[in-house]
C-alpha cells in the first residue's frame, strides 16, 4: 500500500499517476484533487437563485431597449416569459417549466435578444446548432454536449450552469417531413426531437465531460436541467403557408408585419415539431423582418452597429470614418431588399473598407486623414473617399 509521502492522501494515485504531487510533513495531495478541492469551495460562494427570480419585467425590457433597435412586442414577450421562467426557481409548485420559441427571419435579431438577456441577468449561455445534433449512438454530436457546453461557458460551475440559457438556432430544420408518425429512426429530424425532449423537459441527465483541468478524468457529471432556459430558434420557412391555411383569408407574411403572431403549437406541429416537443414550449414569440427605417437605425444608433465599431477602430489610428445619410439609406435598402436583416449591415462593412484597412500603414505614410463611405461606395463598389493632410 502506497505511504502519504509518496502518493495522494485523498485518492491513493501514485505520484507517477498525476501531473504533480504536492507533498508536506505528513501527507500529499496531487493536482487533481486540489482542482476537485477548488471546486468545492468556489460553491460556497455561489450565486443563489434569488439574485435572478427578483427581477422586474419592465428592466429587462428597458435593458433590451438600450440595447436593441425595433422588435417592441417580441422584446416585451421575451421579458416576460424570462421572468416567469427565474421567477418559478423558488416557486416551484407555481409556476409549470416551459421553454422559449422565437420565430423570425434571418437578422432580426433572435439571437441578439438571447444574448442580451443572458449578459443581463448574468448567467451561462451557450448557442447550439440543432443541425448538428444526432441521437446517441450516431455519428455527429449526442444532444447531452449541449449541457457539456453550457458547463464550459459556466467555467465547470455546475450549479451556475443549472441556471443557464441554451439557444437553441436552427430548431425548424430538425423538423420531420409529414405529420404522420415515423416508423424508422429519423437520425437528423424527428429522432434528434426526441432526444431533446429529455432535457428540456427538466431532468437529471449523465453529462460526459471534455478532459480539461477542471475535469481532467473526463468524468460523467449529473446535470438537473430543471431550471435552464432553452430558447428554440429559427427561421420556419412556409410557416406562413400553414398560417394561411388556418386563417382562410386576409393572411399577410409574418416576415413583413409588426402585429403579434397568430402563431399557435399546433402550426408548429403542423410544421414538422412532433407534439411532445411542442409541449414543452409555453411561448411562441414572432420577430418581424426589420423596415429599412429600423436597419437605419442600427446603422447609426445601435450600441453595436458595426459602422461605431469601425469608426473606434478608425479613431484609434487618428483616422476618421464618415458614412454619409445616403450611403447608410443604400445599405439598409439592400439589407432589407436581399432578407438578410442586420446580420448583413457587417457584411457590408467588411467588404467595403477591406482594402482600406488592408492598405492603412501605407495610407498613413500618406497622411490620410479621413475615410467617407458614399452611396457610390455601397451601389457601385467604387472606393471610399480619402481625406489626406496635403488636401
Amino acid at each position: 500500500m502506497p505511504d502519504n509521502q509518496t502518493s495522494c492522501a485523498f485518492c491513493g494515485k501514485t505520484k507517477e499517476e498525476v501531473n504533480k504531487l504536492i507533498a508536506s510533513d505528513n501527507a500529499s495531495i496531487c493536482d487533481e484533487c486540489v482542482d476537485k478541492c477548488s471546486l468545492i469551495l468556489q460553491d460556497t460562494g455561489k450565486q443563489t437563485y434569488e439574485e435572478v427570480e427578483d427581477v422586474d419585467p419592465h428592466v429587462i425590457k428597458s435593458y433590451l431597449d438600450e440595447n436593441i433597435i425595433g422588435q417592441d412586442e417580441a422584446k416585451t414577450q421575451v421579458a416576460v416569459s424570462v421572468y416567469l421562467h427565474y421567477k418559478r426557481l423558488t416557486h416551484p409548485d407555481i409556476i409549470e417549466k416551459s421553454n422559449i420559441c422565437m420565430i423570425g427571419p434571418t437578422g432580426s435579431g433572435k439571437t441578439l435578444i438571447a444574448k442580451t438577456v443572458a449578459k443581463f441577468l448574468d448567467v451561462p449561455f451557450y448557442i447550439a446548432d440543432a443541425t448538428t445534433l444526432t441521437e446517441s449512438g450516431y455519428v455527429g454530436d449526442d444532444v447531452e454536449t449541449v449541457l457539456a457546453s453550457l458547463i464550459e461557458s459556466a467555467d465547470g460551475d455546475i450549479s451556475k450552469a443549472e441556471r443557464g440559457i441554451v439557444f437553441m438556432d436552427e430548431i425548424d430544420k430538425i423538423s420531420r417531413k409529414s405529420e404522420n408518425v415515423s416508423i424508422t429512426r429519423d437520425v437528423s429530424g424527428e429522432g434528434v426531437q426526441q432526444a431533446l425532449l429529455k432535457i428540456i423537459e427538466g431532468t437529471k441527465v449523465k453529462v460526459q465531460m471534455k478532459r480539461n483541468r477542471k475535469h481532467p478524468q473526463g468524468e460523467s457529471i449529473e446535470v438537473d436541467t430543471s431550471n435552464i432556459l432553452f430558447i428554440c430558434s429559427g427561421a420556419f420557412v412556409g410557416l406562413d403557408a400553414i398560417e394561411k391555411q388556418d386563417k382562410g383569408m386576409g393572411f399577410v407574411q409574418h416576415n413583413d408585419i409588426k402585429e403579434e403572431s397568430a402563431v399557435t403549437q399546433d402550426h408548429l406541429i403542423k410544421y414538422g415539431l412532433i407534439p411532445e416537443f411542442v409541449g414543452r414550449i409555453g411561448s411562441i414569440i414572432t420577430l418581424h423582418k426589420l423596415t429599412i427605417d429600423e436597419l437605419m437605425d442600427i446603422i447609426t444608433k445601435s450600441k453595436i452597429s458595426p459602422y461605431l465599431q469601425y469608426q473606434r477602430l478608425f479613431d484609434s489610428e487618428d483616422i476618421t470614418l464618415e458614412a454619409d445619410d445616403n450611403a447608410s439609406r443604400s445599405i439598409a435598402e439592400r439589407c432589407h431588399q436581399q432578407d438578410i436583416g442586420a446580420r448583413g449591415i457587417k457584411t457590408m462593412f467588411d467588404k467595403m473598407l477591406r482594402d482600406t484597412l488592408y492598405n492603412i500603414r501605407s495610407l498613413k505614410k500618406k497622411g490620410l486623414l479621413g475615410v467617407k463611405i458614399t452611396k457610390s461606395t455601397v451601389d457601385k463598389n467604387d472606393q471610399p473617399k480619402y481625406n489626406f493632410d496635403n488636401e
